[in-house]
């Protein structure tokens, strides 16, 4: 319904007919649209300071909804459904916190609340009325009027203690250089912004210890958000983080049939459906590995490494050597051929020295035995002579062997990878490299941000094909720049390759044999029992 022509923001709060109806379903007062009865069982939990009497959250606020206030994290993350309710959710946050009302209040007003929009547009016709629906309309001071273009956008409210809260609209379409200077209390992102955004506003929130709350459907895929955020949060890494799902069956107030028109509408679209019915993040289309966080995880218990000893598991690894990189994949595998990535390490720009006795001490920790199949691509002979030499000097009884040429085969060992994924045969450990620290690279001659947490898991949900170009068919093989290298896959796929073996792969044909078979039998009597040895792990 169209609203009426106003003058000021009084008008609006008495003509909004959204606000008088959500009032009249509610069952609450027009005065104080937050102070609505609810479950007594959770009355006592939400009492606030200067009230021993009146809960603060509303009752009608579905699980998803309480949860999300419950939560005392510094840092809030909402990833839910359209029509979730996170807008709503959200609105509701910033109104508590700016009138003194919120169940983990960090600080007495007068507060500096930030509420940020994607656009203006968004901000003064979706945001601003909702803020104003959860706020009494005797504490607004003042405020720009909803639907109507104004350069005014703050919001001044009367806090419970008698003091001045401001919320300020913002807008990501400013750019990052808008949200600097001030010292903010909270700040409220609809929908994700960009990530220099939120690296402008740590030092703006540093002063007073602030918090943020994001609200957002992860559309985009598997961006900053999944990888800084979300990823981290998932595998422990992060105390200070607070993430959420919601599905948009999860909201009540949705009618099941609107919930079938929707889910009926991107049947068709996988990844359009994971985010905007369930909040899930979609997976990027033309990803090479069937890989599922969610699915392909495991918790390792304390005693995993006796737990190996005890039933006689396999240890196997893979190595992939460089200069500037290089990268190092530890699996176990159980009685019944699956499995389990327990380790790795990605190093730059250490010597030699280091990287041998940082495999030396990982392997020795996990108690595997001094004949463990370590795989090393052998595209540079000498790198494995190198490490093995090393290996020596330190008194290490681990040696690397090269990893077979078919064994190198990236299509092939993407099948074999997808296949023991499928069937659950190939599980990561949840606290995978947890602590491990490293960098994307910008350039082949710049480091680019720090990263915490597991390559591995990185490299497995970014290593994409590329886009077909028009009117061609799609490459065969996965782009490694998509996986800023993929350096952690190759040592997997040469430790994967070497034990499960490969679906049968045509080779190219190399100067001088038909095949590998042909090669082969040109090897004389010594070459042959040599390679055979390195093939065999003797």
């Amino acid at each position: 319904m169209k609203l009426p022509e106003i003058d000021n923001i009084e008008q609006w709060l008495h003509l909004n007919d959204l606000e008088q109806a959500a009032s009249s379903a509610l069952g609450h007062s027009l005065h104080d649209p937050l102070r609505v009865l609810m479950d007594p069982a959770r009355t006592e939990a939400y009492e606030y300071e200067y009230s021993k009497t009146e809960p603060v959250i509303p009752a009608q606020m579905h699980h998803k909804q309480i949860a999300a206030l419950d939560a005392s994290e510094r840092h809030r993350w909402l990833f839910w459904a359209n029509q979730a309710g996170k807008t709503t959710l959200g609105a509701i946050d910033v109104a508590l916190m700016a009138l003194g009302r919120h169940p983990h209040q960090r600080w007495e007003p007068p507060l500096l609340i930030w509420a940020s929009a994607l656009t203006w547009q968004l901000w003064e016709n979706i945001l601003l009325p909702e803020i104003l629906t959860w706020i009494p309309p005797d504490r607004i001071i003042d405020a720009p009027i909803p639907n109507q273009q104004s350069t005014k956008r703050v919001i001044r409210i009367r806090a419970d203690n008698g003091l001045v809260s401001r919320i300020v609209g913002k807008s990501a379409e400013q750019g990052a250089a808008k949200y600097q200077s001030a010292r903010v209390h909270h700040v409220w992102l609809d929908e994700e912004h960009p990530e220099s955004i939120w690296d402008e506003l740590q030092p703006r929130l540093l002063r007073h210890g602030g918090t943020t709350c994001c609200t957002a459907t992860p559309l985009l895929g598997l961006t900053w958000l999944f990888h800084r955020i979300y990823e981290p949060w998932r595998l422990g890494q992060t105390a200070h983080h607070f993430c959420s799902h919601a599905g948009v069956a999860d909201n009540p107030a949705i009618d099941p049939d609107v919930i079938e028109q929707i889910t009926k509408e991107f049947e068709h679209d996988p990844a359009q459906a994971e985010a905007r019915i369930f909040g899930r993040f979609a997976t990027p289309s033309g990803v090479a590995l069937n890989f599922d966080p969610n699915k392909h995880h495991e918790t390792f218990t304390p005693d995993m490494v006796k737990e190996t000893q005890r039933q006689n598991w396999g240890h196997l690894c893979g190595v992939d050597f460089g200069y500037w990189r290089f990268a190092f994949t530890h699996l176990v595998v159980d009685r019944a051929n699956r499995g389990h990535v327990v380790g790795e390490i990605f190093s730059q720009k250490e010597n030699l020295e280091v990287r041998a006795r940082r495999l030396h001490a990982h392997l020795v920790a996990w108690k595997a035995p001094p004949k463990t199949r370590i795989w090393g691509d052998a595209a540079n002979p000498t790198d494995i002579v190198e490490i093995n030499r090393e290996f020596s000097r330190i008194g290490s009884p681990y040696r690397v062997r090269p990893v077979r040429a078919e064994h190198k085969a990236r299509r092939a060992s993407v099948t074999l990878v997808n296949n023991l994924l499928a069937r659950r045969a190939l599980l990561f450990g949840r606290k995978l490299a947890a602590r491990q620290k490293w960098r994307l690279r910008q350039s082949a001659a710049s480091e680019g941000r720090q990263q915490i947490g597991s390559r591995l898991m990185y490299e497995m949900v970014n290593w994409r094909y590329p886009d077909p170009k028009e009117g061609q068919a799609q490459d065969q093989d996965p782009n490694d720049n998509t996986a800023d290298g993929a350096d952690m896959i190759a040592a997997l796929r040469y430790a994967v390759m070497s034990h499960w073996k490969a679906p049968k792969y045509e080779l190219p044909s190399k100067p001088g044999f038909t095949n590998r078979d042909e090669g082969y039998e040109k090897m004389s009597d010594q070459v042959k029992k040599t390679q055979e040895e390195i093939w065999n792990g003797t």
